[in-house]
């Protein structure tokens, strides 16, 4: 009876009841939309910390370019290239300034060359492929005294490693890219290294298909941990050298012997690991080119601890049968702090880019031998057609925690170089790249620079600040709007009606009847316009959020960020994107109502 009478009241004053209404839902409409937009910023900020990292990379540049030059005997014309010059390499230390504020401190990863004798590292096609195209450890008989500086025949005495079909034939000899080669005479033997390659000599290429070029890699490249050369001074740059009696009895031949050796586990047994603190240290994995397959991660802890763990690629994993959970012997005899992997062993070529030997003319022995469990599987999209840039995982790479190499390296360094954005990285905080940046900046060190990749972070969380201010804005505005509407309409439709209340109290309404039937009616209005209102600002904030992000099909590209270098990252924003929450607009509508309420009292 009382909510009838109430809503007849109501009803006499239309206009004023509509615009009431009206006023309730809009104003509740842009304070709904507010608080969900508020709520839901402040969610995607809390993700985006778990979701995203910052990784910086330092790249040390060169003091100067030296123009080099290159013989090639076929064209008797030198090729000229740009080789970078450092003066000095700069240590990892020169990160470790004050206010850097690291996650993970930098780090300077080698690649380590690892083999096991019961694991393959090519298919059986592959194998059968490369067995005809293995440089090989030959001595060589000259027909006739001259100088390879064109093509000459000589007769393949014998193998030591390689091509043994060789062995007894006569091939075509030039020291292809020396200028000034040395003497070989007639019926002298020779030992040296020969590899295959075409003949482009124009006035035989017709007759003679293929050539031989020498090289020597029993020359050590062996560094200490100062990135000093190891081997003596006196270091001999023949390509070939005189087979005497009782030659490899004596320190010369020893070395001509070994190689044979390490060259055999180099080509056919080694495979590289790459010694990580984190995963999303390496390229592949941080722009998105690399992905865990099978199993998971290595985890935080689990790298922290230095466990003995490692992820694999899938088709290194189908060549030898293994799985998640088995264990895979690594015996680690080799460290290159210069080149990355895809530099030595990029999809489907090997590239021998250091000795083999060390400074005692030997094979390098092993220094880590363990057994890692396998916990995950990656595969990746890198085109295996395309030159290797450095920052590529390269053929068969095994990854594991850098701290679980228990034991030192520093006798088996084939290579030292600058810190490289391929080799040398580490983490901050999230959105902190532009105070690192001048702090860095400040130390004046004008050859190394520094990048930072974070997948798109800079960009999301200041869009997503700029978004959640508009937010508090909204909420405050409508918000007191709301009041001042609740505060102005209660006092028009209860502080107003005092006619009224003496009519119903004449027709015998008690005190609380009278103040009741004001109320029914004004609840009501107010009820039902925070009831569209929420839930119309609710599915605008939904929208907005939607459009802000495009779950289906938009990329926030960062390559253009000031001090983030992101061109080949992109951000899949659906991933990190967080849903309206269905609870708000229902609290919402109760604190309105509840609000309301007390303004009536």
């Amino acid at each position: 009876m009382l909510l009838k009478n109430s809503l007849k009241q109501m009803g006499r004053t239309k206009v004023r009841t509509i615009v009431f209404l009206i006023l309730i839902v809009l104003t509740v409409t842009f304070l709904s939309l507010g608080v969900n937009l508020w709520q839901t910023c402040n969610g995607s900020l809390r993700k985006y910390e778990i979701v995203f990292t910052t990784i910086g990379v330092a790249d040390q540049k060169e003091n100067t370019m030296e123009l080099t030059q290159h013989w090639d005997a076929a064209t008797k014309k030198y090729t000229y290239w740009d080789e970078p010059i450092y003066d000095t390499i700069l240590p990892i230390s020169l990160l470790d300034f004050e206010g850097a504020n690291y996650i993970i401190k930098p780090e300077q990863r080698p690649y380590y060359g690892a083999y096991s004798p019961d694991i393959k590292v090519m298919s059986s096609e592959e194998e059968e492929y490369v067995e005809g195209k293995l440089d090989s450890v030959v001595e060589i008989i000259p027909y006739e005294n001259c100088i390879p500086s064109d093509l000459v025949k000589v007769k393949v005495k014998r193998v030591l490693y390689g091509t043994y079909d060789l062995e007894g034939t006569d091939i075509w000899f030039c020291d292809e890219f020396n200028d000034n080669p040395g003497l070989i005479e007639k019926g002298k033997t020779y030992i040296t290294v020969v590899s295959l390659i075409g003949n482009e000599h124009k006035d035989s290429y017709m007759e003679v298909p293929y050539e031989f070029f020498p090289h020597n890699p029993t020359i050590s490249t062996q560094k200490n941990i100062k990135g000093e050369t190891v081997a003596k001074d006196s270091i001999p740059d023949d390509k070939w050298v005189e087979v005497t009696d009782n030659f490899y009895e004596n320190e010369e031949g020893m070395k001509w012997k070994n190689l044979g050796e390490a060259d055999d586990r180099f080509f056919k047994h080694t495979f590289p690991i790459v010694p990580t603190n984190k995963t999303e240290f390496l390229m592949e994995f941080n722009q998105g080119n690399a992905y865990i397959y099978d199993g998971r991660d290595i985890t935080e802890s689990e790298y922290e601890e230095g466990e003995k763990v490692c992820i694999i690629p899938k088709k290194f994993a189908m060549l030898n049968a293994l799985k998640v959970g088995d264990n895979i012997n690594l015996k680690l005899y080799y460290a290159d702090y210069e080149k990355s992997v895809s530099q030595t062993f990029s999809a489907g070529c090997i590239e021998l880019n250091f000795g083999l030997l060390n400074s005692k003319g030997e094979a390098y022995p092993v220094f880590e031998d363990s057994e890692y469990k396998i916990v995950g599987l990656y595969s990746n999209t890198a085109d295996p057609e395309k030159r290797p840039t450095g920052y590529e995982l390269g053929s068969n790479a095994v990854v594991i925690p850098s701290k679980s190499v228990k034991n030192s390296d520093e006798d088996n360094i084939v290579g030292y170089g600058p810190m490289k954005g391929y080799n040398t990285s580490f983490q901050i905080t999230n959105g902190t790249t532009k105070e690192y940046l001048e702090k860095f900046k400040a130390l004046g060190i004008n050859n190394l620079e520094v990048e930072f990749y974070d997948g798109g972070y800079e960009r999301l969380s200041s869009g997503m600040g700029n978004l959640k201010t508009v937010a508090i804005i909204l909420v405050a505005v409508s918000a007191a709007i709301t009041l001042a509407i609740l505060f102005f309409f209660v006092f028009l439709f209860i502080s107003k009606q005092k006619k009224r209340t003496a009519i119903e109290r004449s027709l015998g309404m008690n005190r609380k009847e009278c103040t009741l039937s004001m109320l029914y009616g004004i609840l009501i209005i107010i009820a039902l316009g925070a009831v569209i209102g929420s839930f119309a600002g609710f599915k605008t904030a939904d929208f907005v959020i939607s459009k802000s992000t495009n779950m289906e099909t938009e990329l926030y590209s960062t390559a253009f960020s000031n001090w983030v270098n992101n061109a080949d990252k992109m951000a899949e924003v659906a991933e990190t994107s967080v849903p309206v929450n269905y609870l708000t607009p229902i609290v919402l509508c109760l604190v309105v109502i509840l609000v309301s309420i007390i303004i009536c009292k």
